[in-house]
């Protein structure tokens, strides 16, 4: 069968609701319980690690909820420095003095616009 046919015979199995296994011996989807992994990934991700600025280690402390991290080049310097965003609603901005692969951040400066601290309420 040439590919045309194949892709045709694939496409009208699919939208008849007939999908097949994508893997040969994968089990249906039906069969799979929901709360249980078909599959547990290991050392896909690197370890945890405390970030240091010039004023000791980033840490946004207990009262102020889950921190969002975001790595960018803010500054336009062609090195990506850090923001943190917090509960609070601001955000804490830390240069990178360093180099993308060897960071070193400066001091904590709130991220400012309009010569006021940025802010998004979110209450």
């Amino acid at each position: 069968m040439d590919q045309l046919k194949v892709g045709i015979l694939l496409g009208a199995l699919l939208a008849l609701g007939l999908g097949l296994p994508l893997v040969a011996g994968q089990e249906s989807d039906d069969e799979v319980t929901p709360d249980q992994p078909t599959r547990v990934e290991r050392d896909i991700f690197h370890r945890p690690v405390r970030l240091m600025a010039a004023d000791g280690v980033i840490d946004s402390g207990p009262s102020l909820g889950h921190s969002s991290p975001w790595v960018v080049d803010l500054d336009g310097d062609g090195v990506n420095d850090l923001v943190v965003g917090d509960f609070s609603g601001k955000f804490r901005f830390y240069r990178n003095q360093g180099t993308n692969k060897h960071p070193r951040y400066a001091k904590l400066v709130n991220l400012q616009a309009g010569g006021v601290d940025a802010q998004v309420p979110i209450y």
